[in-house]
Parts: C-alpha cells; sequence; structure tokens
C-alpha cells in the first residue's frame, strides 16, 4: 500500500483514538480533542516517547499502527473545528459499509437521546422575518431556525426537532397553539 493511500484511508478519530460519535453519544468536547491530541504525540512522537525500542516489523502491524506527527495534527485540526468536523463526519458516513449505514438508520430511528429541548420563547424571535433562531454549540450563530410555517406542520404535537444548518446536532422545541 503506497503512502498516499494510506494517509487517506486513516480515520482521524481512530488516530487520536476517540469515539466517533453516533447521535447516541454527546459530541465531542474541544478540551476532550485537545487532550487526545497531547496524549497521540507522547504516545508517536519519536522524541517523546521515551527510549523504548520500537517493535519489529512484523510485529508493529499487528499492533497498534504508529501514526506520523503530521496524521496526529491534521486529525487534531479537523476534529478541533466544528464546521470541518461536521464535513469530516458527513464523509464519513458517505463512505461507509452500505449494511453498516442501514444499521445505523435503523437503529436510531425514533431516538432522540441527547436532543436538547427549548421552549419557543428561549429561541431568538425575528418578527420582520416570521421565524425563531438559536445559536448552536458548533459556533454556527443561528443554526437552529424555526419558522411559522414549521410550527403549523407541527401544531398538533406542539413539538418540532430542528437540525442545525452548520452541524448533525438537533434540538427540540416545544410551543402551544393559541386558539383564536
Amino acid at each position: 500500500m503506497s503512502e498516499t493511500s494510506s494517509a487517506q484511508s486513516r480515520n482521524h478519530y481512530e488516530v487520536l483514538q476517540l469515539p466517533r460519535p453516533d447521535g447516541t453519544t454527546s459530541p465531542l468536547s474541544k478540551d476532550l480533542v485537545k487532550a487526545a491530541f497531547r496524549r497521540a504525540l507522547l504516545a508517536h512522537h519519536p522524541d517523546k516517547a521515551g527510549s523504548r525500542t520500537p517493535p519489529p516489523a512484523d510485529l508493529q502491524r499487528a499492533s497498534q499502527p504508529l501514526y506520523s506527527v503530521d496524521d496526529i495534527r491534521t486529525a487534531y485540526d479537523v476534529l478541533s473545528d466544528p464546521i470541518q468536523r461536521a464535513a469530516y463526519d458527513e464523509t464519513l458516513k458517505r463512505n461507509e459499509n452500505p449494511a453498516v449505514r442501514r444499521h445505523r438508520a435503523t437503529s436510531d430511528r425514533g431516538t432522540h437521546a441527547g436532543v436538547e429541548v427549548y421552549d419557543l420563547e428561549d429561541l431568538d424571535h425575528h418578527e420582520a422575518e416570521r421565524r425563531w433562531s438559536r445559536n448552536c454549540r458548533c459556533g454556527n450563530e443561528q443554526g437552529y431556525v424555526v419558522t411559522e410555517s414549521d410550527l403549523e406542520k407541527e401544531s398538533e404535537h406542539g413539538e418540532i426537532y430542528i437540525g442545525c444548518r452548520g452541524c448533525s446536532l438537533f434540538i427540540k422545541v416545544l410551543f402551544g397553539v393559541a386558539e383564536e
């Protein structure tokens, strides 16, 4: 395998030994990604790894892969930036084995673990545009947007799930319908 194809097949979550968010786990915090980055540097940097002798090549392949400092830095740069991470997660999802993708779709159906719940009054109201918005944890200002027509469609339920426009997070918005 060439160095280029090897680098392309590396998963940034594996490089930093972080769990890949699957919708049921909480998103990775910036501090957690930074700590994983530092651990990976210490574990894989030739000057920092200590005086251990490297294992023979055949044992090296069988054990945990050795990553270069560039691999670790690239993984950190992507996973520490919410926008780049969301794009990377989307790429991983698209390139995922179809059987794994089907399993995720059926196992996640109907569950919304970790979704934050807000009342409509908690969102910023933009009267002229007839919509409400809220900033997302990913840093996207007005990441969540709810329009009056969205509320009308879900009026019998009194709640609506809204996805962020900048990442994969969702919130649930509770609201009441005024009788005229």
